[in-house]
């Protein structure tokens, strides 16, 4: 049986201990400037839950009131209104958005689609981008 050269076990221990304790982190943390902040807009088709909803509600209150053709009248004007007002409430409920437009270190240029407050964030500020979101440095 051969004996292993013991430099030779030193050199496998060594590479053992580096190779565990390399990093595991496939996407590094980018940096950049922040070039742009701009509030998007959804581009919906008007009909949602909040317009359903209160066109119904409006309606069935519309329709509570007069008879005859008054009834109808009511009934339509009631259903036009609530659904006015229930697609404000959606709308006014909904978190805002916005695209933030980065130049990395690298040169290239992203647009990062993120919700919530940018309240953090100014123009010409360093940034982190990072699963998709940008954070200040």
């Amino acid at each position: 049986m051969r004996k292993i050269p013991g430099l030779f076990v030193a050199v496998l221990a060594a590479a053992a201990l580096m190779v565990g304790c390399a990093s595991n982190d496939t996407q590094p943390a980018n940096y950049g400037v922040v070039k742009s902040i701009n509030p998007t807009t959804e581009s919906s088709s008007g009909l949602n839950a909040g317009t359903l909803i209160g066109g119904a509600i409006g309606g069935l209150a519309g329709h509570q009131v007069g008879s005859g053709r008054g009834n109808t009248a009511a009934t339509v004007a009631g259903a036009v209104g609530g659904a006015v007002i229930g697609t404000q409430v959606d709308k006014d409920s909904k978190s805002k958005e916005y695209k933030i437009g980065v130049r990395m270190q690298d040169g290239t240029f992203v647009t990062i689609n993120q919700k919530g407050s940018v309240a953090d964030l100014r123009v010409g500020q360093r940034v982190k981008v990072e699963d998709g979101q940008v954070y200040p440095v």
